[in-house]
């Protein structure tokens, strides 16, 4: 009796397992698994991958080439408004703008912590005759300088681009957050300046004719071209695919230096400047002399000022910026990695559960190209026509 009860136990244990077994072959029924080429099955994301967030994605991408393009603002002793010289850009005049180009390396630190080195490329100019206040307009200076400055600056990243990448993926990826990045920079320049002005057709440098009387008795000593400034501002970016950012960025240069215009002192005596450097110099320390209509020439003789000696010359850059991040590429294509393992998976042929029930090869997988085929071969007899030819007689016989 007991034993009987022991076989009927196991007989119901056997087959509820395998009434579980049937249901889970019938609803993986007509479905393939995923297959690589080893012949393993591949793990696939069945919805949206999980995205996650790393300490470390930074790192991926913290060295970047950089480059720039845009106007130049020169703000200094020449031209101006229709005013006394005022402070900043109040004293701005805009058909003075010229253009400016830059390059460089930037390399982060921290995550929002970066050092940039950038080599820049410049024109300024400012004149008196574009101003139609009288005591600066009649003074008739003007001048034009090339500006080529190395910086190093320092960037505090206020806001990032969102990085973030999929669970398990290697390279870093952009999906679905804020692209906009904004910074402010300081740091310190050298810049190379020298500044020329037009007489009868041709340009000359201004500093070796000595203009305010350098090395004459109690002149001012000789200015040096080559001279120190302070970078400052700010920028915004934009991040693009392929690891590619578009920005805008407004640098104000504050200088060591009051002549990149040539125009800092007094007017030395013209006389004086005409014995001892020649009359070019003379005309370039007080071009006032050519014109006609001067109101008061005493504005423009000895000891009067030549320049705003109380505030050094100033200069900005206002750049459209283009960088990219030397490292994995981002893309904002969330599916990418998905679609390249569905890709993996085509080359194999499919396998078919129709087949496993009716005994078919369960286990071989096979390409396309490599169908068996299993036709006989003909049997092709041998070709006994070799050798040379021979004539004989007048036919001709082959072996």
């Amino acid at each position: 009796m007991k034993l009987s009860i022991l076989r009927l136990f196991l007989l119901l244990l056997v087959a509820s397992a395998s009434t579980i077994s049937f249901a889970q072959n019938k609803a993986n029924f007509g479905k393939s698994p995923k297959i690589n080429q080893k012949g393993l099955k591949l793990k696939t994301y069945s919805s949206t991958p999980k995205l996650t967030r790393s300490a470390t994605d930074w790192t991926k991408d913290r060295f970047e080439i950089t480059g720039g393009i845009g106007p130049s603002v020169f703000l200094g002793d020449l031209g101006g408004q229709d005013s006394p010289a005022k402070p900043f850009v109040l004293d701005y005049e805009p058909t003075t703008t010229r253009y400016s180009v830059s390059a460089g390396l930037r390399y982060f630190l921290r995550e929002y912590h970066a050092v940039r080195g950038s080599f820049s490329y410049a024109l300024v100019a400012g004149a008196d005759s574009l101003t139609n206040y009288p005591n600066r307009r009649y003074r008739n200076l003007n001048f034009k300088s090339p500006i080529v400055e190395l910086a190093g600056i320092y960037e505090f990243h206020v806001l990032k681009p969102d990085i973030l990448h999929f669970a398990g993926a290697r390279s870093t990826k952009v999906f679905n957050g804020s692209r906009l990045g904004l910074y402010g920079f300081g740091g310190i320049s050298m810049f190379y300046f020298n500044p020329k002005s037009k007489f009868n057709g041709d340009w000359y440098a201004l500093a070796p004719l000595n203009t305010e009387g350098q090395g004459l008795p109690d002149g001012p000593k000789d200015y040096k071209r080559v001279s120190v400034a302070v970078p400052m501002g700010a920028g915004a970016y934009i991040l693009l695919n392929h690891n590619y950012k578009l920005g805008l960025e407004v640098g104000y240069r504050w200088t060591f230096t009051d002549y990149i215009d040539d125009a800092s002192g007094y007017f030395y005596d013209n006389a004086a400047i005409k014995n001892e450097y020649g009359k070019v110099a003379a005309y370039f320390a007080n071009p006032s002399v050519s014109l006609p209509d001067v109101p008061n020439t005493d504005w423009y003789t000895k000891n009067q000022p030549r320049g705003g000696f109380n505030s050094n010359d100033t200069y900005m850059f206002v750049q459209v910026t283009l960088s990219k991040s030397i490292g994995p590429s981002i893309s904002n294509k969330p599916f990418k990695q998905k679609k390249s393992r569905k890709k993996q998976t085509t080359d194999k042929k499919k396998f078919s559960p129709l087949k496993w029930f009716k005994g078919g090869n369960k286990n071989k997988t096979y390409k396309k190209s490599d169908k068996i085929k299993n036709k006989k071969r003909k049997f092709k007899s041998p070709n006994l026509n070799f050798g040379k030819k021979r004539k004989r007689n007048k036919g001709k016989v082959s072996f």
